[in-house]
């Protein structure tokens, strides 16, 4: 029993400046004698009726503290501290109360002397009532008798032995008149303590075996008890033992006469018995050897091939020993319960099975075959799981993008606006399994003139305003990872010639910096431009194209994949459902006739704005064509995109642009020492331009 099933969980709680007359009040209106003292919500002490009657004594007055009263340090257990312990423990210290304790050093309860009593008294009643239930539930009769020969207890099985008498009928009772044969032997244990064991008795036309032990305390004999046995069921378990041990013999002849190996298991695995032709296959001298042993460690490949079975398996083709061999397993059970497992292997002159292990061989390694593609067609469909289609043509790239995956050349992504270029990156990078980060950076978001120290990263001393320790790039943090350049064909020339040095080479250094550092990154890129034209107007390098274009892949426009419409609606709409629950279920046929005639020059993502408006001003059920809002106006054509009949221009997440553009005015900042003037002739605007911004994004105190 621990203290914490005894001790007082409410007790009183008191600071070094209660008064003594506050405590006294609170001793007789909850009539205890102890409180516990806390300070600033730390335990200091406690104070008792004594130390309080003490104080008293020493004339002080009842609207005096009770600090000189404070009792400290104070006897204390833990939780889970026993009974017993704190017993002898107050008992030596010779003291009434002690403080209850929780693992954090925090007061949980107050334990007393009384409180051990009262605990201690139920702990021997509830001891007293199991011995009882034990005493009656024993197969063998118990019998106690006290000095005077009479019988003062005896349990159940005890009454059976006897005839089935009541308690009120053998009781009180002297033990000649209820087994007279038994009366010498109780005798001589009564008057010299001698135990006298396994002796033999006739009871109504039964054999028992019974025991006579003295009972003592304080080492003089107050009775004796009399244990009685049924010789009958030892009879009945040696008769069984003795026809286990001939079956167990049949069995291991049977065993010696199998021609192939046979082996049995106990439910947990481990060998029980084997025959030499198993000893045998697995080239093993002796019984000794297996017998005991787990399966798993005397034949693996038997334990492996068996794993993945069901309770019964015929005919199944295994490798053991380097030798061909066909498994036959069975679990043993009893009561529904398994206790072990038979198993027969066939190895000797399978000369004849040869063509059967032939064909086995074949679908064996068919099977493989349709593991590896159930597997790769589980990840595929995993890792790019954001881009949403039935479409044949982009089922098709995925499988692309899933295999150039695996690689490690660069990959160039192009597609128009809206078709989902960084969620096929993002597939990629997850398919790729590359240990390092996905690092993505957008090369028409960031000024020229901060485009390398973002690509390289910078060290400390490189300009004016450079962060103290330098400030790691975009290539040092996708070091082991991947790095996609966002808007590839908005790249300066002159950093075109320094990201080839990198792709070439492997390694670059930080701006301002000597150390040459090597770089493992895998490169992705992504355009809506046509990087062709670009090379043919001299605006990108026509080496570098070819460094990256080294895999492309061409997300189709929705126009192309019109098919993918109903599944993308449901899509959208059950991403708006989780960001605001609404009554809207889904979008009718005559809205999807609507989608699906329109040329969608903005791709996908024009389709998830065009919903999420449709989506924001339905107040029905169903979104139908009503909801749907069109742009009936053609964009103008662009020479330099993919297709010159769509707009090339990314349109990107207002909050994507807005940290885009807060990162871009720091950096400019931190280069200029805090300089707006400057700051603002480096990025291109006005002094009160750059005012406005920091403002807008709260930074205006963070450079004076």
């Amino acid at each position: 029993m621990q203290v914490t099933n005894i001790m007082t969980h409410h007790f009183i709680r008191l600071t070094p400046e209660t008064t003594i007359q506050k405590v006294l009040e609170l001793f007789l209106e909850q009539r205890q004698d102890i409180a516990c003292v806390f300070k600033d919500g730390e335990f200091t002490g406690i104070v008792t009726r004594n130390s309080i009657t003490r104080l008293i004594l020493q004339h002080a007055q009842l609207e005096d503290s009770i600090e000189r009263a404070i009792i400290n340090p104070v006897v204390s257990f833990l939780e889970d501290d026993s009974v017993f312990k704190a017993k002898e423990v107050l008992l030596h210290s010779n003291i009434a109360h002690s403080v209850i304790m929780n693992s954090k050093k925090e007061v949980t309860g107050i334990l007393s002397r009384a409180s051990i009593v009262t605990g201690l008294i139920t702990e021997s009643e509830h001891l007293a009532k199991r011995l009882r239930v034990l005493m009656n539930h024993l197969s063998s009769g118990v019998i106690s008798v006290n000095m005077d020969e009479r019988i003062d207890s005896l349990n159940e099985a005890a009454q059976n032995l006897l005839g089935n008498q009541k308690n009120d009928q053998i009781l009180d009772k002297p033990i000649s008149s209820v087994i007279p044969s038994i009366l010498p032997t109780v005798k001589e244990a009564l008057k010299t303590g001698t135990a006298f064991e396994t002796m033999k008795i006739d009871i109504n036309h039964t054999t028992l075996m019974y025991s006579v032990l003295p009972l003592k305390e304080w080492n003089q004999i107050i009775g004796a008890m009399i244990v009685l046995e049924d010789v009958t069921k030892y009879e009945k378990i040696a008769s069984e033992l003795e026809s286990t041990k001939k079956i167990e013999q049949t069995l291991d002849n049977a065993l010696e006469l199998a021609y192939d190996a046979v082996l049995l298991t106990d439910s947990a695995g481990m060998i029980t018995k084997a025959n030499q032709g198993f000893l045998n296959m697995i080239e093993v001298d002796s019984l000794a050897e297996v017998i005991g042993q787990p399966l798993r460690k005397v034949a693996p490949e038997i334990y492996r091939s068996m794993a993945s079975l069901g309770e019964e398996t015929q005919g199944m083709y295994v490798n053991v020993k380097r030798n061909k061999a066909i498994l036959t397993k069975k679990t043993m059970k009893k009561e529904g319960r398994s206790i072990g497992t038979i198993i027969k292997i066939i190895y000797k002159q399978l000369d004849a099975w040869k063509e059967l292990f032939a064909h086995m061989d074949k679908l064996e390694h068919e099977l493989n075959h349709y593991r590896q593609e159930l597997s790769r067609v589980s990840q595929l469909n995993t890792t790019f799981s954001q881009l949403v289609t039935i479409s044949p043509l982009l089922q098709r790239l995925k499988q692309e993008a899933f295999t150039a995956a695996q690689g490690f050349s660069s990959i160039l992504i192009v597609g128009e606006s809206g078709t989902g270029k960084e969620l096929l990156a993002n597939g990629i990078n997850l398919a790729s399994g590359r240990k390092g980060s996905f690092i993505k950076i957008n090369c028409a978001a960031i000024p020229e003139a901060l485009l390398e120290s973002e690509f390289f990263g910078y060290d400390e001393g490189a300009f004016s305003g450079a962060l103290k320790g330098g400030k790691p790039g975009k290539f040092e943090l996708a070091e082991g990872g991947t790095l996609l350049l966002d808007e590839i064909g908005e790249m300066p020339l002159s950093l075109q010639v320094k990201l080839l040095r990198v792709l070439q080479e492997k390694e670059y250094e930080r701006v301002g910096g000597t150390k040459t550092r090597k770089s493992d990154v895998r490169i992705l890129a992504s355009t809506n431009r046509n990087l062709l034209q670009l090379i043919k107007e001299g605006k990108f390098r026509e080496d570098l194209y070819y460094r990256l274009n080294v895999i492309q892949l061409e997300i189709p426009p929705l126009r192309k994949r019109l098919e993918d419409i109903p599944i993308l609606c449901e899509h959208f709409m059950q991403k708006f459902q989780r960001y605001n629950p609404k009554g809207v279920i889904g979008v009718t046929t005559d809205a999807f006739q609507k989608l699906q005639k329109y040329n969608w020059p903005g791709n996908v993502r024009q389709l998830e704005n065009v919903l999420e408006r449709a989506y924001h001003f339905c107040s029905e059920n169903w979104i139908t064509d009503y909801h749907i809002q069109l742009e009936t106006t053609t964009p103008q054509p662009n020479q330099n995109t993919l297709n010159p009949s769509y707009p090339t221009k990314t349109l990107f997440p207002k909050k994507q642009m807005e940290d885009t553009e807060k990162e871009i005015l720091l950096e400019a900042l931190a280069q200029t020492k805090g300089n707006k003037t400057e700051a603002a002739q480096l990025l291109g605007i006005s002094r009160s331009n750059i005012y406005q911004k920091l403002k807008r994004y709260g930074v205006i105190t963070t450079f004076q």
